[in-house]
């Protein structure tokens, strides 16, 4: 599915996502990753909300970012509200939704010139 175009020149955008498979400009990536304006961490071993642990919310909150989106697949899914405490101790912004409304709000936000990390699980 062709996500909306972004003006960013030079930064990560996701152009596409399918079934088991995003394309960040032009590369393919068939796992679960996660996405700034100028790196991509592939092989991020999650597929799904429930696998999600402290230390992957640790990890995500390490980016700095003033956003995080959270894309959890086909369809929307919350994680256990005591997971979020590294997103509420580094005063960030965080959104939980869709994969198709995190991939595009992700580009939207990057075009904006917004520091962002999108982390994208992949629906397998």
């Amino acid at each position: 599915m062709e996500l909306s175009r972004s003006d960013a020149e030079g930064a990560n955008l996701i152009k596409s996502l399918g079934p088991g498979e995003f394309r960040v400009n032009d590369v393919l990536y068939t796992r679960s990753i996660i996405v700034t304006a100028d790196k991509v961490v592939d092989g991020w071993t999650r597929n799904s909300v429930r696998e999600l642990t402290i230390e992957d919310f640790q990890f995500i909150a390490e980016f700095d970012a003033e956003i995080i989106i959270i894309g959890t697949g086909r369809t929307l899914v919350f994680p256990d509200r005591k997971l979020l405490q590294p997103f509420v101790d580094q005063k960030c912004g965080y959104e939980f939704m869709n994969s198709y409304s995190a991939c595009n709000t992700f580009n939207i936000l990057v075009g904006d010139g917004r520091i962002v990390v999108a982390a994208l699980l992949v629906d397998k």
